[in-house]
C-alpha cells in the first residue's frame, strides 16, 4: 500500500512558500506607493503564486475517511470528488494570471478561458456513479462509462508520473477497473483546452486523491456490486450509501 505523503513535508512545504511569499511582501508593499508599482504588482503577485503552489499538496492526497464520514460527499451510489481539490485549483489558475497580468499581459485572456470552461461545466467537479448497468466516471474534465459485465477486477494501484517540468515525482494510487478486453465505448474528453485530468485509455482509473473516501473502502465497494449482481437493486438508493460506509478497515 503507498503511503501519503508524511504531514511533515506538507508542514516544511508551506512554510517556506509563506517564508519566502513574506519576504517578498515585504520588498514589494512600499513600492506600491511608488512610481514602481508594476513591479510592487508583480512582487506581490509572485508572492500569491508561491503560496498557493505550496499548499495545494494539502488538497491533493488520499483521504483516510472511513464509516459514517464519507457520507458527505455521498447520494445514493453516486460519490462525488472532495470540494477542495478543483476550488485550489481555480485558485492556482487565478493566482498565475494575476502574475502574468504584470509581465506577459497579453496572455491573460488565455488564463481566462479556464473560468469559461467551468461555466460552461466542459470542466467542472467530477464524480463515480454505480447503477444497474454499469460504472460511469466523470472526471474533472472528462466522461466514460464501464458496462459490468466488461468489468473483469477492480483492484488498487500505484502510480508514479513526474511533473510536467520534471522537478518532481508524484505517487499517488488509483482504484483501477480493468475490463476484459478494451471497453467498448471509450470515454470522451469533455474541454478541449483545459485537459486538467488526464482520462485513461483501457480502463476507468478512478484517483483517489479525488475522492474524500478512503482507497480500500472505494475499491471494496465497487467490487462488492461487481461481484454481487444480485445486489445491485440497491444502487441509486441510500442503501448502496449505507453498505459504502458499514465497510471497515
Amino acid at each position: 500500500m503507498l503511503q501519503s505523503k508524511p504531514r511533515i513535508w506538507l508542514i516544511v512545504r508551506s512554510v517556506l512558500g509563506l517564508a519566502v511569499a513574506a519576504v517578498l511582501v515585504y520588498g514589494s508593499v512600499p513600492l506600491m506607493f511608488e512610481s514602481t508599482w508594476r513591479a510592487g504588482g508583480l512582487g506581490l503577485s509572485m508572492a500569491i503564486c508561491i503560496v498557493t503552489f505550496t499548499t495545494y499538496a494539502w488538497f491533493n492526497r488520499n483521504s483516510s475517511k472511513i464509516g459514517s464520514a464519507v457520507l458527505s460527499r455521498v447520494r445514493g451510489s453516486t460519490v462525488r470528488y472532495e470540494r477542495w481539490g478543483l476550488l485550489w485549483r481555480c485558485v492556482v489558475v487565478a493566482s498565475v494570471a494575476l502574475m502574468t497580468a504584470f509581465t506577459l499581459w497579453f496572455l491573460v485572456p488565455l488564463w481566462a478561458t479556464f473560468y469559461v470552461s467551468l461555466a460552461l461545466r466542459s470542466v467542472r467537479n467530477g464524480w463515480v456513479e454505480l447503477d444497474a448497468d454499469g460504472v460511469r466516471h466523470r472526471g474533472w474534465s472528462f466522461d466514460m462509462r464501464a458496462p459490468w459485465d466488461c468489468i473483469r477486477t477492480v483492484q488498487i494501484e500505484n502510480r508514479t508520473v513526474r511533473t510536467r517540468h520534471g522537478f518532481w515525482l508524484v505517487r499517488y494510487q488509483c482504484v483501477v477497473l480493468k475490463p476484459e478486453i478494451v471497453l467498448p465505448e471509450p470515454g470522451h474528453n469533455t474541454a478541449r483546452l483545459w485537459r486538467i485530468e488526464k482520462m485513461p485509455l483501457f480502463a476507468v482509473e478512478l484517483d483517489c486523491r479525488r475522492f474524500d473516501v478512503h482507497p480500500v473502502v472505494l475499491q471494496e465497494w465497487i467490487a462488492f456490486y461487481l461481484h454481487n449482481p444480485k445486489m445491485r437493486f440497491e444502487l441509486g438508493t441510500d442503501a448502496a450509501a449505507e453498505r459504502l460506509a458499514a465497510i471497515a478497515l
